[in-house]
């Protein structure tokens, strides 16, 4: 079958990628734009459904006042038992550089909907998350930015546990990477047999991708 790129032709930043069974998805920032994120679908990764947005409440995502190039950035879509979660960002402060915005999770048993009200999660950064481990508990990853001039610290990792059931994050906040320049943008995290994988975008001089992982009895 012959692919031609791109396999969606038009705005679709950040892709956010998944697969459950025989389906993928994906996930894509939509900025200043309503209703938020963007879905697909696909079996061949060649042809491509639009999916609802799953954001499409005024209670999930109200964006008056939301300048350009702010609003939604980087989805982050995953999937664990039967449920699809989506973790987000909404900046509204992007042109005064103070990058610690909020982040939001909304939950799905259908990728089509009825997605859920939003949990607030954690202000840290954007480009948030979600991990799912093999003993059913749920990590997030987030970037730390220093906003002062100059800056006293490079961008950093943090990670905590997201509880579902109390649906909020409980536990320490751990610092896990430093950056050597200014901070770190889609950071993710993987488990392969008995090691955690990170990858992270450095922004800074000369621009380059982190590669970190550790034993899973670490984590």
């Amino acid at each position: 079958m012959k692919v031609q790129n791109p396999i969606l032709r038009g705005f679709y930043p950040d892709p956010s990628i998944i697969r459950v069974g025989e389906d993928y998805y994906i996930a894509n920032s939509t900025f200043e734009w309503w209703p938020g994120v963007s879905l697909h679908h696909s079996r061949d990764l060649v042809h491509w459904e639009k999916l609802p947005s799953p954001l499409n409440r005024l209670s999930q995502l109200d964006l008056r006042g939301v300048g350009a190039s702010q609003g939604i950035w980087a989805p982050c879509l995953t999937w664990d038992q039967g449920i699809f979660y989506l973790v987000y960002t909404v900046v509204k402060s992007f042109y005064c550089n103070i990058y610690d915005t909020a982040n939001y999770l909304v939950t799905a048993t259908d990728i089509r909907g009825p997605w859920s009200e939003p949990v607030p999660l954690n202000n840290f950064g954007f480009d948030p998350s979600l991990f799912h481990d093999e003993d059913g508990r749920k990590y997030m990853v987030s970037m730390v930015t220093d906003h002062r001039v100059p800056k006293k610290y490079a961008g950093r990792l943090v990670l905590q546990e997201y509880d579902p059931v109390q649906k909020k994050m409980v536990g320490d906040v751990k610092e896990i990477f430093c950056a050597d320049q200014v901070y770190l943008e889609g950071p993710h995290i993987f488990r392969r047999n008995s090691w955690y994988y990170l990858f992270a975008a450095e922004t800074g001089i000369p621009m380059k991708e982190n590669r970190f992982c550790w034993k899973a009895a670490e984590m």
